[in-house]
């Protein structure tokens, strides 16, 4: 038998007009479903790249005073104070913008509770200031085994999360 007549034979079989007509309907769904998920996945993301900073510990926790100092090993360049915020089990730090430099000495006991001050050397930063190197950050209120948190303020995001030892 030659290769054209094997497809005038009438006896072929096929899918029935309903069930061809449910699979197309059903490839549409997942197909529009797909395309939906990519393209909405497009206005989700930041304009801003994420910021970056991390810390090391400047001394032991202070139980005394309940002070815990950190030193910025490094940092997004071109981030102010201004551009995160700090949270302690949860709860914010105020950055505290005060004018008095005896904040910055060794043992800065005159920070108050819940909030936190930068120093640069023997000089407090202010909050619209850029992150440095060497900046310390000074915490007041803190335990051991309380969970420090920086966020980033513009894409809500955590920069860095350290447990108090």
């Amino acid at each position: 038998m030659k290769a054209t007549q094997k497809f005038l034979n009438g006896d072929d079989e096929a899918v029935s007009p309903v069930i061809a007509v449910i699979l197309m309907v059903a490839i549409t769904v997942v197909l529009a479903a797909t395309v939906y998920v990519w393209v909405s996945g497009f206005g989700a993301q930041s304009s801003q790249p994420a910021k970056s900073i991390a810390l090391t510990s400047a001394g032991a926790l202070d139980t005394t005073n309940s002070l815990k100092s950190y030193t910025v090993a490094s940092a997004t360049s071109g981030m102010k104070y201004s551009d995160f915020t700090v949270t302690l089990n949860g709860g914010s730090m105020a950055f505290d913008p005060s004018a008095s430099n005896a904040r910055c000495a060794a043992s800065p006991v005159t920070v108050t509770a819940s909030d936190f001050t930068v120093c640069s050397g023997g000089t407090l930063r202010a909050q619209s200031a850029v992150v440095q190197a060497g900046d310390v950050i000074w915490l007041k209120t803190i335990n051991s085994g309380d969970t420090l948190r920086l966020l980033d303020s513009n894409a809500d995001s955590v920069m860095l999360t350290l447990k108090i030892g």
